[in-house]
């Protein structure tokens, strides 16, 4: 129950001038820790002491930033162990005696590399065998303006690259080697909807590329 006061009384004149001066404890700071203040409101569960106010603000805060180091430890832990993999990965391309030892890296490493459950590979080019053919007119309308990855997710693309899985395929990349004015492009599909999006980081992806055309040109000199 709300204490009544009456209008002359000193506590009601008290109240009266807190309420015009909010800012009156913020100008003497010192009152603050002479006054004595309930620990809860009688009417709720609602924490009004200010120093277990502050104790529980610098508690979550300490949780929130432990949260955040553990997942930027996470991540920089996987980023690493990405690394490694692609290294080996590239290791094996650049080793490769032939065009087909090539593609075999990219058929068996790559799944694992990025997590995925289909790896397709395409050709405009007719000097590269064991690889399915493409249009150059298809080809460079799913990577314009000389682009390497596409990560739009069209759905026209899954039944294109994934034609004998377009109904498991929820998200894919598309990686581009361009080769003499022709393409040549590993497609990767996903069952989950949630691996393969427009923002993604592609550091790395990008690097493999390189690695990718690098060896391809000089075995189809």
């Amino acid at each position: 129950m709300v204490k009544e006061y009456d209008n002359n009384s000193s506590e009601e004149i008290v109240i009266n001038f807190l309420k015009k001066n909010k800012n009156f404890f913020i100008k003497y700071p010192d009152l603050a820790t002479e006054l004595n203040f309930p620990l809860k409101d009688t009417g709720s569960d609602k924490v009004i002491d200010l120093d277990a106010y502050r104790y529980k603000k610098i508690s979550q805060e300490n949780i929130d930033l432990q949260n955040q180091m553990t997942e930027i430890l996470l991540a920089g832990k996987s980023h690493i162990s990405s690394q490694k993999r692609i290294l080996k990965s590239s290791l094996k391309i650049l080793n490769s005696k032939s065009t087909d030892k090539v593609i075999g890296v990219i058929l068996a490493d790559f799944k694992t590399l990025l997590g995925c459950e289909i790896v397709n590979c395409f050709s405009s080019d007719s000097n590269i065998d064991n690889v399915q053919k493409i249009d150059i007119k298809i080809a460079k309308s799913y990577f314009k303006d000389k682009a390497i990855i596409n990560l739009n997710q069209n759905p026209k693309g899954i039944l294109l690259f994934f034609p004998n899985k377009s109904k498991i395929i929820k998200s894919y990349i598309l990686l581009n080697i361009n080769i003499n004015e022709n393409f040549f492009i590993i497609a990767m599909g996903s069952k989950d909807i949630t691996k393969f999006s427009p923002d993604q980081q592609i550091g790395l992806v990008e690097y493999l590329i390189k690695i990718i055309e690098i060896k391809l040109k000089k075995e189809l000199l």
